[in-house]
């Protein structure tokens, strides 16, 4: 009920009479704690047909994790702080539409990542980006680019560049010190930050934008670009694509998995994929960041 500093309840308490009123059995259930969307997914899986998150990306997070490894058709209502998740193709966001796109029952099969932690639907941070994720989460009142913005300040007086070794199929390492590393299913993080602008969620490839170590100023001159994605080909910024890749540090770092922040601390990430596996429910209209077309799911 706190997504979107509290828009959430509003829209579920809409959103039930709604759906019950044209005909739709639901089970309407509250997540008060975090993690517990987790058991919540897993428990009405087995007796439900499809489940509709209302929230934002960590309680689509949660969903995710609950519904893995056989999952039922997931739907999406964003209403959260950053809801990068709803940039990949259009989301119902009121009891009308969240009906058509039931009816319809169009949408994608969506790559789930595998990171032996948990399972990751959209982006993967390490680094200077999941501090900024850390320090995000004490800010009030405040949402998308702007939430984030402020937490970079608050990051930027204090950081450090782990040395990290990027393991890619073919051979290729990449070690060293690194500002931060973002693996992306999708194309957005942090509410609005374009950090991996080629992904696509169903082409059985993650993208991974790695920046090597920047001062102070050489961040903020470098973040208006990941706005819009025009930061790739920049000096100190790599950018690769690959099935799978494995990450290992001998030092501490911050990571956060679909903006839940997970810690520091010696992270062991074989992150590999499970193709085409998570079934979601979209609208038909507007311009999908998908590979493939949308596909009749129920």
């Amino acid at each position: 009920p706190y997504a979107g500093r509290g828009r959430t309840r509003t829209f579920g308490e809409q959103f039930e009479p709604e759906l019950e009123a044209l005909g739709f059995t639901t089970t309407f259930k509250w997540t008060k704690k975090p993690a517990e969307g987790i058991e919540l997914a897993r428990s009405l899986a087995d007796s439900h047909d499809i489940l509709c998150v209302i929230g934002g990306d960590g309680t689509v997070h949660e969903a995710v994790n609950g519904l893995m490894p056989n999952p039922i058709p997931l739907v999406v209502v964003p209403s959260g702080s950053g809801n990068d998740f709803s940039k990949l193709f259009p989301c119902p966001r009121t009891p009308r539409e969240l009906v058509e796109t039931i009816e319809t029952g169009y949408g994608a099969r969506l790559d789930v990542l595998n990171t032996g932690v948990r399972y990751c639907v959209n982006s993967i941070g390490l680094g200077f980006e999941a501090l900024v994720t850390c320090k995000s989460r004490n800010i009030q009142r405040l949402s998308g680019v702007p939430l984030y913005l402020t937490a970079v300040f608050k990051a930027l007086m204090s950081y450090d560049t782990p040395d990290l070794t990027i393991e890619l199929p073919g051979g290729e390492r990449i070690t060293g010190p690194q500002l931060l590393v973002s693996i992306g299913n999708g194309v957005c993080a942090g509410g609005g930050f374009y950090l991996t602008p080629d992904a696509r969620p169903d082409d059985g490839q993650l993208e991974l934008c790695i920046v090597e170590p920047l001062s102070r100023r050489g961040i903020l001159r470098l973040l208006p670009k990941a706005l819009n994605g025009s930061h790739t080909g920049k000096p100190g910024v790599v950018m690769r694509s690959a099935p799978a890749v494995k990450i290992s540090s001998t030092v501490p770092y911050h990571l956060h998995i679909d903006g839940e922040y997970l810690g520091e601390k010696r992270w062991e990430l074989p992150i590999s994929i499970l193709e085409k596996s998570l079934p979601v429910l979209c609208r038909r209209d507007g311009h999908p960041r998908l590979h493939n077309e949308l596909e009749k799911i129920t």
